[in-house]
Order: structure tokens, then C-alpha cells, then sequence
């Protein structure tokens, strides 16, 4: 992986697996004229589906000459993905139109970030000597992004922090003392790019001011999903045949990881109840640890109307989303933010989200596009989805509200707040602050 020469792909970008450091172009760093585009690295554990688009636009921008260095290239096949208990091969393409780098140690990486991770020296050393003008990090749990960080501020690059972490788990004591003396010194370094009010409060708690935040909004590509639900416009009924709802009572969807953190039997728990009140159906798209578990209640209490779909990958979805009436995602703890969130409002479907989700404070007005609820309870999770359930034009009301707040969320806007930060952040002296 690490030999190979850079390859063209579409867009006009380049997808390098050199050791090499991508050219730096134009005149040098302070230089005020001719304008030269900021010179970006940006550092991400793994190829994550969703990001793709985001990278692709900011490739567009004139403002910026971006890289994405992976830590880790095992998301561009079938690698083992622990939360769906299975092998996962994402059928969209990862690559293309944006020039990223896989270095020789990215090969031999696992997906996914964390602090026992090994790092990657060959990325830390090729982007100290690379004569970035900023390095954007996504997130700061692996030792990567931290020495990279290091070694960038040491040459003279400004540092973007971009993060979704939010202050709604309680951690123990010792965890928020010790993030405290992490993140003081990493903030004072940095500029912010918040994803949503939680994110932004975050990284306020922890020292970040103001006026180093901007926002850069989790989305996901609405024009490809909207021209999916123009194309599946019609097509309700066979979808909802497909996932095997035989009647036209409405479907309760969850999408996602069939895991703890999820809450998924909680929701189990709470469409029983309702279904012994009103007929609905439950459409389950996910895999993971606790399908068996989900089977074994489907199977003990003789629960009509559960429908698991199982694993749909990217271009599956829409399907499950166009045989849905509404979304619901009742996530215990570590939810950060929830993109299924932003996926649903794009087929026009009311969200029913715990109050553990990071996205409601966002994206979900309770009694005007959905409802929020407290995580854990299940009578109330089961209400909120009765008054839905019930009442058809309800549906359709907040579904058009949930399509037209989600316009706000898009790629573009994403990229303004990180265009506007990096240009900021990597202004000469005496230009920006």
C-alpha cells in the first residue's frame, strides 16, 4: 500500500499511497499576492462513508488545497465491524474526487480511533515536514492526532479541532479531571468546529472561546438522498412488501447498530405496549451483539409486526426510509449525534429521539417535527409514538416540517463554517485572529 505511485480518479484529485508529501503549490505561506489557497491536512482515523461528500466539496473550494491522511485504509474492503457483529463492504465509493493518503503504517491499522491505538509515524512526519497551513484533526482520541498536532504547531501550522463530543453522558470524576488537563492546552492551540449546540457547548465547557468556534454541522448528502426519494416516490407500498409489512398501518423504523448504547430492546419493550393499544409495525435495519437477545423477546411474548431487515448498506436504505411513517432512535448514552437522524428528515418522517441524542437539540422540535423524550422511558417513548401512530395528517405535518429544517444541514453549509475557519486560522499574522 505504501509503494505505489498517486493514481488520477474522478473529480480531477488524487488518491496518493506514496511516501511522498503531496507538492506544495503556489507561493510561499505569508506571501499576500497572488492569493494561494490555504494549504490543509486533515487527519481522520479511517474512510467513514458519510464524510466522503464533505471531502469532495471542500476539493471544490478554491480557498483551500485539502489532503485527507487515513490512519487506516481497512474500511475500503470487507473489514469486521463490531457494532453489526458482522463484515461490513460499504457498496459507495470511499474514494475519489479529493486527494487523500494512505501511508505505509495504514495498511496494517484497524478501523477506528482510539488511545491504545498504535501511532502513525510516518503520517506525524509527513505532515510536520509538509508546510501545512493547518492541520484539522478529527476528534483527538488517538495518538496520532495528538503528535501531529505537536509536531504541526512546532512548524508553524494552525490547528482545527473538529468534534461531536457533548456534556450529556456523566463520566466518573476522574475522567473529567483528566480530560481537563488534556484538553486546556490542546484548546488553547486550536480553533473549534462545532457539529451542533451539544458540540458547541462541549467545547466551550472545556475552554474553547467563542470566538474560535464555528460551526460545521453534521450532514449527510441531501441531494443524493432527495433525488432517492423523488426516484422512490410511488414505491411505498412495494418497499414496505420488501421488509414484509403486509397492510398499510404505519411503520415505526429503527436504523442502526443492534447494540446496548442504542437501546434498541428498550424500544422493543415500548412498541409491545403500543402495539397492544394500536396495529403499527416495527422495522428494525441493523445488525449487532443484541439481535439474539431482540429475537429471543420477538419469540417469548409472541410480538406481531417486528420486521428485521437486518444490515442494509448505503444504497439500501432509502428503500427502509421511503416504507417508514417515523424514525425513532431512543440511544441510552454516547449517541453523539445520530446522522439516521438527518437521513429520515430527508424522506419527510417525524423523529421520536431520547433526550440522549445529540442531534434532538438540533434537529427535533418536540410537537413540531417530532418529540423528545427522556432515555429509559419506555411509557413515554411508547406515547410519543402512539400520538404519531394515531394520527396520519400529524404525520404528514411534522414530516414536511422534519424535510425543511434538514435543508439547513447540508454539505455546502458544512463546508462554508470549515472553509471560513481554515481561512481564518491560516491567514498570515496581523490578518485574522
Amino acid at each position: 500500500m505504501g509503494v505505489s505511485a498517486g493514481v488520477p480518479i474522478p473529480g480531477g484529485s488524487a488518491f496518493d499511497r506514496s511516501g511522498a508529501a503531496p507538492p506544495r503549490t503556489g507561493p510561499g505561506p505569508w506571501g499576500a499576492d497572488p492569493p494561494r489557497a490555504t494549504r490543509v491536512a486533515h487527519l481522520v482515523s479511517h474512510p467513514i462513508q458519510y464524510y466522503v461528500p464533505l471531502y469532495r466539496e471542500l476539493a471544490a473550494r478554491r480557498e483551500l488545497d485539502l489532503t485527507v491522511y487515513y490512519y487506516s485504509g481497512a474500511s475500503l474492503g470487507g473489514y469486521r465491524d463490531p457494532g453489526f457483529g458482522r463484515t461490513v463492504a460499504w457498496d459507495t465509493p470511499l474514494l475519489g474526487g479529493y486527494r487523500a493518503r494512505l501511508c505505509p503504517s495504514a495498511e496494517r491499522a484497524a478501523a477506528g480511533a482510539s488511545w491504545g491505538a498504535r501511532p502513525n509515524w510516518d503520517v506525524v512526519h509527513e505532515v510536520a515536514r509538509g508546510r501545512y497551513d493547518v492541520v484539522w484533526l478529527h476528534g483527538y482520541n488517538h495518538p496520532t492526532s495528538l503528535l501531529a498536532a505537536a509536531a504541526a504547531r512546532a512548524s508553524g501550522a494552525r490547528l482545527l479541532i473538529r468534534d461531536d463530543q457533548t456534556l450529556l453522558d456523566r463520566r466518573p470524576w476522574w475522567k473529567r479531571v483528566a480530560k481537563r488537563l488534556l484538553l486546556a492546552p490542546l484548546f488553547s492551540q486550536a480553533a473549534g468546529l462545532y457539529v451542533g449546540e451539544q458540540s458547541r457547548r462541549h467545547f466551550a465547557h472545556y475552554g474553547m472561546p467563542a470566538g474560535r468556534l464555528y460551526p460545521a454541522p453534521h450532514c449527510v448528502d441531501n441531494r443524493w438522498l432527495g433525488e432517492r426519494a423523488a426516484a422512490l416516490d410511488g414505491e411505498r407500498r412495494r418497499a414496505r412488501a420488501r421488509f414484509g409489512v403486509q397492510d398499510d398501518a404505519p411503520v415505526i423504523l429503527y436504523c442502526g447498530k443492534l447494540i446496548d448504547k442504542k437501546q434498541p430492546l428498550t424500544l422493543l419493550d415500548a412498541y409491545a405496549w403500543l402495539r397492544r393499544a394500536r396495529p403499527c409495525w416495527l422495522l428494525i435495519a441493523g445488525d449487532g451483539p443484541l439481535r439474539p437477545a431482540i429475537e429471543a423477546r420477538i419469540r417469548d411474548r409472541a410480538l406481531p409486526g417486528v420486521r428485521l431487515a437486518g444490515f442494509l448498506n448505503q444504497s439500501e436504505l432509502p428503500e427502509a426510509y421511503t416504507a417508514a411513517d417515523l424514525l425513532a432512535l431512543p440511544s441510552g448514552w454516547q449517541e453523539t449525534w445520530g446522522l439516521v437522524v438527518n437521513e429520515a428528515m430527508n424522506f419527510a418522517l417525524p423523529i421520536v429521539a431520547s433526550d440522549r441524542v445529540g442531534c434532538a437539540a438540533d434537529l427535533v422540535r418536540s410537537g413540531w417535527n417530532g418529540f423528545v423524550v427522556p432515555s429509559g422511558d419506555v411509557l413515554r417513548l411508547a406515547e410519543s409514538m402512539g400520538i404519531l401512530v394515531a394520527d396520519a395528517a400529524l404525520r404528514r405535518r411534522f414530516g414536511e416540517h422534519s424535510r425543511s429544517l434538514v435543508e439547513a444541514y447540508t454539505v455546502e453549509r458544512c463546508a462554508d463554517g470549515i472553509v471560513a475557519a481554515c481561512t481564518r486560522a491560516g491567514a498570515p499574522a496581523g490578518r485574522a485572529a
